[in-house]
C-alpha cells in the first residue's frame, strides 16, 4: 500500500507510527504561482518547478529531482493493491488532494483509494496531521473511508476549475454544489478571496497582514502569527507568506516598509534567520489609506501573480472578489 500525505510532517509521523508501507509526501504549494490547464502531470511538474526555484525555495535541481521521483511514484502506485490519502480540510491540502483524486479518476484502472478524514477529531486543540502522535495516528487510520466515484468526478471538475483562466468556473461549481467532498466548498471560498478584494484590492490575507502591522505586530514572526491565527483553517506556509510580504513592500509606491527606513529583505535572499527576524514593520501612508479603503492597492502597488490557471496582471485583466455581495468582478 502507498500513503499519499500532505507534506513531510505528517510523513515523519507516519514512519514513527510504524507504517513500513511506502510514504509518498505531495510537496507543492499550488495557492502560490501558475497552474494552467491542459498540461499532463510531468508538464504542469516542469511549470512548478521553475516557479519554485524562481521564489528561491530550494535548489532547481533538487526541486526538478524531488518532482521527478514524485510523479514516478504516482504512476508506479498503479500497480499497487490500494493508496491511502492523508489530507487535511484547508485550502492547500484540498487543492493537492483535488490533483491527486483528478490524476486517478483519468487512468484506465487505479488502485483502491481510501481517504483519511482528520478535520473534526476528538481533540479540540488539533493543529494538523503533522502534530498528532503515533498513537492518535493508528486512531485516525481507522476512520478512513473509501474514495467513491462521484468523489473522483468532483475533484476532476474542480481541478479542471481551478486550473481555468476564468474565475467565473470556479464560481459555478460552487454554485452547483460539492457535496461529495465535504471540506472543498469551504477551501474553494478560502480560494477565491485571495484575488483582489472589490474595496482595496487587497486579498484577504495582505489585508490580514497590513491590519496586523497596524495593530502593533512589527517582526515578521509577529505578522505571520497573527494572520495565521485569523484563519479559521491554516493555509499558508512562512515561505509563501514571506512572498507576500515582499509584494506589499517591493520598489516604487510600498504599503509596507522598515521602522529604520531602509528596505526589507526577505529569504532566501537574507543570509542568517536573525537578521530577518530583526526587521521591524510598520505601514506606509500608502498602506495605511489602502487599508482604510481610501486607495486600491492594484492601482498602487500593481499586480502580476497567479491565481491557479488565472494571469492577474495591471496591464491585463484583474478579476475581483467581493466579499459582501459573494460575486465576482474584473476590472
Amino acid at each position: 500500500m502507498l500513503h499519499i500525505t500532505n507534506g513531510d510532517a505528517a510523513a515523519n509521523v507516519l514512519r514513527k507510527a510504524g507504517i513500513t508501507d511506502p510514504i509518498l509526501p505531495w510537496r507543492d504549494t499550488l495557492h502560490e504561482g501558475p497552474v494552467p490547464a491542459g498540461l499532463s502531470l510531468r508538464e504542469l511538474s516542469r511549470v512548478r518547478t521553475e516557479f519554485i526555484a524562481e521564489c528561491g525555495w530550494g535548489r532547481p535541481e533538487e526541486i526538478v529531482r524531488q518532482f521527478d521521483a514524485r510523479d514516478a511514484t504516482l504512476e508506479g502506485s498503479l500497480s499497487e493493491p490500494a493508496v491511502l490519502l492523508w489530507f487535511e480540510s484547508d485550502l492547500y491540502d484540498q487543492l493537492q488532494l483535488c490533483q491527486v483524486l483528478a490524476w486517478y479518476r483519468d487512468q484506465p484502472a487505479a488502485p483502491t483509494l481510501s481517504l483519511i478524514s482528520s478535520n473534526d477529531p476528538k481533540d479540540a486543540s488539533f493543529r494538523g496531521l503533522g502534530t498528532l502522535s503515533p498513537e492518535a495516528i493508528a486512531e485516525v487510520a481507522q476512520r478512513a473511508q473509501p474514495v467513491k466515484r462521484e468523489q473522483l468526478d468532483l475533484a476532476a471538475r474542480a481541478w479542471e476549475a481551478f486550473r481555468s483562466d476564468d474565475p467565473v468556473a470556479l464560481e459555478k461549481l460552487l454554485r452547483a454544489g460539492t457535496r461529495a467532498l465535504p471540506d472543498l466548498e469551504a477551501a474553494l471560498k478560502r480560494l477565491l478571496q485571495e484575488l483582489p478584494g472589490r474595496a482595496n484590492g487587497l486579498s484577504r490575507t495582505e489585508h490580514a497582514a497590513l491590519k496586523a502591522v497596524a495593530e502593533g505586530a512589527r517582526a515578521p514572526a509577529e505578522v505571520f502569527v497573527a494572520v495565521h491565527t485569523r484563519e479559521e483553517r491554516p493555509f499558508m506556509g512562512d515561505w509563501p507568506f514571506w512572498r507576500l510580504l515582499a509584494h506589499l513592500s517591493g520598489s516604487g509606491t510600498t504599503l509596507l516598509e522598515l521602522a529604520s527606513g531602509a528596505r526589507p529583505r526577505f529569504p532566501p535572499q537574507v543570509p542568517a534567520a536573525a537578521a530577518f527576524g530583526a526587521q521591524r514593520f510598520r505601514l506606509t501612508p500608502a498602506g495605511r489609506e489602502v487599508l482604510d479603503g481610501k486607495r486600491d492597492a492594484v492601482h498602487t502597488i500593481g499586480i502580476d501573480r497567479w491565481w491557479g490557471g488565472t494571469h492577474l496582471r495591471s496591464d491585463g485583466t484583474v478579476w475581483r472578489w467581493d466579499e459582501a455581495s459573494k460575486t465576482l468582478s474584473r476590472d
